[in-house]
């Protein structure tokens, strides 16, 4: 991938993100949705307790998401959060794609 291609891919996932474009917004939405819907618990969970786990570190993490409704939400949103931006990037990468194929059909 060379820098027009990097600069391609990085306006369309700003244009993806500017949220304009109605029905990219419900793609986009649809696909977030069949990522996190089939998730039972958060994988962000997992994550924290093994990043430089002490002795207490899974006790923790499991009274975080079982008793602070705070680090649920904040849990929940970075997720959300992280797994949208993996999403805008898979469209934008898409498009680029099929805009590269149709260039070189032409």
């Amino acid at each position: 991938m060379n820098i027009q291609d990097v600069r391609e891919i990085k306006q369309l996932v700003a244009d993806l993100r500017s949220g304009s474009n109605r029905e990219a917004n419900e793609i986009i939405k649809q696909r977030i949705d069949d990522v996190i819907e089939p998730i039972k618990s958060n994988p962000i969970t997992q994550l924290l307790i093994q990043l430089g786990a002490t002795d207490h570190t899974k006790q923790a993490v499991e009274w975080l998401f079982d008793h602070d409704m705070q680090a649920q939400d904040e849990g929940m949103d970075c997720l959300y959060k992280m797994v949208e931006s993996r999403v805008i990037a898979e469209y934008a990468l898409e498009i680029y794609d099929h805009r590269k194929d149709y260039r070189g059909a032409a």
